[in-house]
């Protein structure tokens, strides 16, 4: 047998194996989105009882990705200090104001998100330009809120907000999307609605680092 005809062999094993290769990648991480906590909680996220699913997941301890869980679920039910707090915990380098790097991109986003709702603009600012992720919609989106937001601004304040990076008091940046990002594939159904595919059925795995 000739070595061209060695060479094809060898490419056509090659090329059989990469979709295995694929398929265990993809597995592990089906089976990390399956841990049996964040299981019970994607339960209880896609009937829409974020209340429920934020009280099991507060319990649930320090994983990463269980936290940032919890953080979006608190988003959505309004309770924004808690969900800084939540997110300030795992993002950040305890003590400091510096971003863990191993923390997930999808994480990080939500944290300037929970930011942006509690009204200060300046540290979600901050910590969208560390992640340095241009190309994520969900970064586009709440640079997008930010400037509608600055166009609210008295002359003033914003003369003050460009030059010193000081937002006003109380103040509020409004938000055309649903807060948060899940680590896991989650389809929302909402009684009386079709599933919102579009916005709740995310993989945000796909976005996060």
């Amino acid at each position: 047998m000739s070595a061209r005809t060695n060479n094809k062999d060898s490419n056509k094993l090659v090329a059989a194996a990469a979709p295995v290769a694929f398929s265990t990648v993809n597995a592990a991480k089906e089976s990390r989105a399956l841990n049996p906590t964040l299981q019970k909680a994607c339960g209880l996220i896609q009937k829409g009882n974020f209340a429920a699913a934020a009280d099991f997941l507060a319990a649930a301890g320090r994983d990463p990705n269980v936290r940032n869980a919890l953080g979006v679920c608190l988003m959505r039910i309004g309770h924004v200090d808690q969900a800084v707090d939540v997110f300030r915990s795992f993002v950040l380098v305890p003590g400091t104001v510096l971003e863990r790097p191993e923390v997930s991109f999808a994480s990080k986003r939500n944290f300037a998100t929970a930011l942006l709702l509690k009204g200060l603009p300046s540290g979600a600012i901050t910590v969208l330009a560390d992640i340095r992720d241009p190309d994520s919609t969900r970064s586009a989106q709440l640079y997008a809120a930010i400037r509608r937001w600055e166009k609210t601004l008295s002359w003033f304040r914003w003369l003050d907000w460009k030059l010193n990076s000081i937002e006003p008091c109380n103040c509020q940046v409004v938000l055309d999307f649903e807060p948060g990002e899940f680590d896991f594939d989650v389809q929302i159904k909402r009684p009386g609605l079709p599933d919102d595919s579009g916005n709740a059925s995310l993989k945000n795995a796909a976005l996060s680092a």
